[in-house]
């Protein structure tokens, strides 16, 4: 990295409050009219498509490796892809033309973990990464700008980071530490593996409050994480031991507090093969989503009750999105469906958007 480099990247955060609020009026000044995910299509490759808000596919572009999450820039029409562990490559496709912004690689030795942020004034992405010799994962900060200079560099205080949000006010970051180590896709740590929420300083990468579960659940890896506007963290989590034990899959979390479960019914929670794929907050941030593709379910919360709302039955339902309607939420699936469905005076109302040749990724991206 460059002195310059990160100058640059300081003084963004100087400004970052200012440009946030920018951007969010921005994004709602326009309404979000289409969606965006990974895919992986019947001829066996790999896309990044766009979806319009009914679901019809808008995008086709094909990638060399599969993609895991998929974010957009706030100011550009660009689409960026991130490799799927142990991938590395990261995709930049402007979704007006569909021409091929940059395509970026990791340095040598390392990969990626999936998941991506952008600061809010566009000009930096960070990723979470790991290099084999080192332990910790990584939260790699690069310009946005060729050549794609990397101006910083944090340890994530974790094993096996994954997903990962930037505070709106762009002074926090707020990681799910895995726990889990892996050489290629095996994990070699099941026994003594334990999986943090993390939430570091943007500008110096201080750790500033590490929260952990009781021991008896170090298998409870923290995979997936969403972040309401006024701090609330949602959890979901991939338990690593037996397919029967009893443990938590749902949580959350605020600064200062311990990690707490959310409410879930014993016959429900007993049904998802101990995985949750994703969860997000919707545009109130009073309610929560969590997906189970392997348990087949997507679960509701009310977050300010904190009372279980209720599941819908998806097959192989993960990609989860807000919308702008408070209370609803679109839903895609490893089938090529997508779905929205919106809590209504308690219950849960569901309606099929789409069919598609696409399997979609695990995650779903309102623009």
């Amino acid at each position: 990295m460059t002195g310059i480099n990160r100058r640059h990247f300081l003084s963004f955060l100087a400004t970052a409050p200012w440009l946030c609020q920018q951007a969010l009026a921005s994004s709602n000044s326009t309404e979000a009219n289409l969606l965006a995910s990974a895919s992986k299509g019947a001829d066996g490759r790999y896309f990044l498509n766009t979806l319009t808000a009914d679901g019809q596919v808008s995008l086709e572009y094909p990638l060399s490796e599969r993609a895991h999450q998929v974010i957009n820039h706030p100011h550009q029409p660009w689409l960026i892809a991130i490799a799927r562990r142990p991938g590395t490559s990261i995709d930049i496709v402007d979704y007006q033309t569909h021409q091929q912004v940059a395509h970026i690689t990791t340095q040598p030795g390392y990969h990626l973990y999936g998941h991506a942020q952008i600061s809010a004034d566009g000009r930096h992405l960070l990723t979470t990464e790991h290099h084999p010799t080192q332990a910790n994962g990584r939260i790699v900060i690069r310009e946005l700008t060729p050549p794609f200079a990397i101006v910083e560099s944090y340890s994530t205080q974790g094993i096996g980071p994954h997903e990962f949000r930037l505070s709106d006010d762009q002074q926090q970051l707020i990681i799910a530490n895995g726990g889990i180590q892996t050489q290629g896709r095996t994990k070699v740590n099941l026994a003594t593996m334990r999986p943090s929420l993390v939430y570091l300083s943007v500008s110096s990468g201080h750790l500033l409050e590490k929260a952990e579960l009781p021991n008896i659940y170090h298998q409870c890896s923290i995979r997936h994480i969403d972040l309401s506007a006024d701090g609330e963290v949602v959890i979901a989590m991939q338990y690593q031991g037996h397919l029967a034990d009893d443990v938590p899959l749902v949580a959350h979390h605020r600064r200062g507090e311990a990690i707490r479960t959310l409410p879930l019914p014993e016959h429900i929670r007993s049904q998802l093969k101990q995985y949750c794929g994703s969860c997000c907050f919707d545009q109130s941030g009073r309610y929560a989503a969590v997906s189970a593709p392997r348990g087949n379910q997507v679960m509701f919360w009310d977050m300010r009750e904190q009372q279980f709302l209720g599941t819908v039955r998806l097959k192989d339902a993960c990609g989860l999105a807000a919308t702008s309607v408070a209370g609803r939420f679109t839903i895609s699936t490893g089938r090529g469906k997508a779905y929205r469905c919106s809590v209504r005076n308690g219950q849960l109302v569901t309606d099929v958007l789409s069919r598609s040749p696409f399997w979609w990724d695990n995650h779903l991206t309102r623009l």
